[in-house]
C-alpha cells in the first residue's frame, strides 16, 4: 500500500465524521447524505413542506385573540378597547392585516425557529406598529455585559444596530434560551 493511498483514506467529506472529516463543522440540517444545501426557501418548493406550513401557519393566524383583564373578585373580562387589542387582533402595521401578520409570523417560527418584528413608537413613546424583519435579516450580537442587541440588514444591505427593546423576538424551541432552533 503506497502512502498517498494510506493517506487518501483519511480525506475529509461532508459525510466523514471522523476528527478529519467536515461533519462536525457543518451547520445542522444543513446538508442532505447527497450533499446538497438545503434552505428554508428550497424546502418550501416541496409539496408537503409547502403544505404543513401553511396548515399550521393559517390555522394559528385563524385563532381567536381574546384579552381579558382581571377583576377584584378574581375574576375576568374581555378588553377590546386596549390599544394592545387593536395592535394584535386588527392592525398591526399598515401594510398587513393581523391574520396576515400572525400567519406569516407563524411561518417564520415554523421554518427558521425565530420570528422578529420592529417595535415603532410615535413621539408619546405609544407603541403604534409592529413591523415584521425577516429572519434571514437580523442576527442577535450577545455583548461583553451579558447584555445583547440586534443587527438588523435592510433590502438595500444597510446594516443598523438596534437594541433589544426595539425588537420582539419570538423564538421557537430553543436549547439555549437566546435563539430558536430552526426545525
Amino acid at each position: 500500500m503506497g502512502i498517498f493511498s494510506f493517506f487518501n483514506r483519511f480525506r475529509a467529506s461532508a459525510d466523514d465524521r471522523s476528527p478529519w472529516g467536515d461533519f462536525w463543522f457543518e451547520p445542522v440540517s444543513v446538508r442532505t447524505g447527497s450533499g446538497v444545501r438545503v434552505s428554508a426557501e428550497h424546502s418550501m418548493r416541496l409539496a408537503a413542506v409547502y403544505a404543513c406550513v401553511r396548515i399550521l401557519s393559517e390555522t394559528m393566524a385563524s385563532l381567536p385573540f381574546v384579552m381579558y383583564r382581571p377583576r377584584a373578585d378574581g375574576g375576568k373580562d374581555r378588553v377590546k378597547d386596549h390599544w394592545l387589542y387593536t395592535l394584535l387582533a386588527k392592525r398591526p402595521n399598515p401594510y398587513q392585516n393581523a391574520f396576515e401578520w400572525r400567519e406569516m409570523l407563524q411561518g417564520h417560527l415554523v421554518l427558521r425557529g425565530n420570528a422578529y418584528n420592529r417595535i415603532v413608537s410615535n413621539a408619546r413613546g405609544e407603541i403604534t406598529q409592529l413591523s415584521p424583519i425577516h429572519p434571514d435579516r437580523i442576527r442577535m450580537e450577545l455583548l461583553p455585559s451579558g447584555d445583547y442587541r440586534y443587527r438588523v440588514t435592510d433590502r438595500q444591505g444597510q446594516e443598523s444596530v438596534v437594541p433589544r427593546g426595539e425588537i420582539w423576538h419570538l423564538r421557537g424551541l430553543s436549547s439555549d434560551g437566546m435563539m430558536g432552533l430552526s426545525p
